[in-house]
């Protein structure tokens, strides 16, 4: 099964601002970190914050799988519409949901205020809307739902929205907070780097081949012969990390990604909003600091691991006809942007869980196990979830938020 495809962005754009050596000797620690992606470096972060014993390992280099793929949207609102998640989980808790993704937004402007790296970090607003009319009152309910609860959010009507943007518009939900927009190679390095002052150790090209739970810690085996005693675990290997889990937890699609050369002008497009229309599969839009645009969408399911889909090359048809499906919506949407032009395109896997939440915590399986798996459109918010909850369950600290990402839900 292929990862990604094509050409990655932020990994064309930057050149590896640090490399680390992989491990040559037995070790021992309090928290291992297994995947040195955004989600791993993100754990590690608060860990060794925390003064705890952290290492991080990664069996590539630091952020070279699924995070140079993303497109690094950070958005409160959860692939699962506030009204269906509490029909699924209740009110209390999908609440909840949205307000913990909400604040994770603002905890990413506080960790960068403290990094070397602004990671191009920028809050935004969004806007959610519906192409067809027959969706107009269902949004209509959501967005009054979330008013209901203190979301900063309006409902923009098909005039209104003319107003505001060049592409047709039934009407959609505008909110005014709660979003942002990141770098995301960037961002991971400038946490591991941050965290290296705090005690982390780091390990590059460095496999975990075997993975044993003992009674009070876990031993684990590496591709190189050593290994490694923790107290604990925190798997963050991304989609890899459902190998562990015996339960079907996770469905994967692969999702196509064009990024253009910097334009001169956003005629049409309102503050530079993040955009995503409720279509199944949904489009999504953001710019970038170099006023770039990345459009993404059109997701199909990969099948098994011998399908077609799942092993795309870098310029295969369905590929290409992909792209060319985004650029045509991207120069539609946006008619007085004359100079769209695209300069990256890529493909990866994608994640999506029955109700759009990720799984967070233990694997009874797993004795000293935790995992950190984003699985969804939220996954570096996910992620900021994982870190601060994993931290304070390794700590002792009580936190009741892990019922709502646990495995058994």
């Amino acid at each position: 099964m292929k990862l990604l495809t094509g050409n990655m962005l932020w990994t064309n754009m930057h050149k590896i601002p640090n490399q680390y050596t992989y491990l040559s000797e037995n070790l021992t620690c309090d928290v291992l970190v297994v995947g040195a992606g955004i989600s791993g470096a993100l754990a590690a972060f608060y860990l060794a914050e925390a003064g705890v014993n952290t290492v991080i390992i990664d069996k590539n280099i630091i952020g070279y799988g699924s995070t140079r793929a993303s497109t690094s949207i950070l958005q409160y609102e959860i692939d699962t519409d506030l009204f269906e998640l509490i029909s699924m989980i209740g009110e209390k808790s999908a609440v909840n949901c949205f307000k913990l993704c909400e604040k994770a937004v603002y905890d990413i402007e506080k960790i960068v205020n403290t990094l070397d790296d602004d990671c191009d970090f920028s809050l935004k607003e969004c806007f959610y809307y519906a192409t067809k009319t027959s969706q107009v009152s269902p949004l209509q309910k959501e967005c009054h739902l979330r008013q209901k609860y203190g979301f900063d959010v309006a409902f923009l009507d098909k005039e209104s929205a003319k107003e505001k943007f060049s592409f047709p518009v039934a009407g959609g939900i505008y909110s005014k907070s709660g979003a942002a927009q990141i770098n995301p190679y960037r961002f991971t390095h400038a946490l591991i780097s941050k965290s290296i002052k705090n005690g982390l150790k780091v390990f590059e090209n460095t496999e975990i081949i075997d993975i044993l739970p003992k009674e009070n810690h876990v031993l684990l085996k590496t591709n190189n012969h050593f290994n490694i005693q923790a107290k604990k675990v925190i798997i963050a290997t991304g989609y890899e990390g459902r190998n562990y889990i015996k339960e079907k937890i996770v469905h994967f699609l692969r999702t196509f990604t064009i990024v253009t050369k910097p334009v001169k002008n956003f005629d049409g497009w309102h503050n530079q909003c993040i955009i995503r229309d409720n279509n199944d599969p949904y489009t999504y839009i953001r710019n970038t600091g170099e006023n770039r645009i990345i459009i993404g969408g059109e997701d199909e399911k990969i099948g098994g691991i011998n399908s077609t889909m799942s092993n795309l090359s870098d310029h295969d048809l369905v590929s290409t006809q992909k792209y060319t499906v985004l650029l045509d919506k991207l120069k539609s949407y946006f008619p007085k942007i004359n100079d769209i032009e695209a300069e990256y395109k890529f493909s990866g896997l994608f994640g999506i869980t029955k109700d759009g939440l990720p799984y967070i915590g233990e694997y009874k399986s797993m004795p000293n196990c935790y995992f950190s798996l984003g699985y969804g459109a939220n996954g570096i918010l996910y992620s900021v979830l994982g870190g601060q909850l994993l931290k304070d369950l390794f700590l002792g600290n009580d936190r009741p938020e892990l019922e709502l990402f646990r495995f058994n839900r």
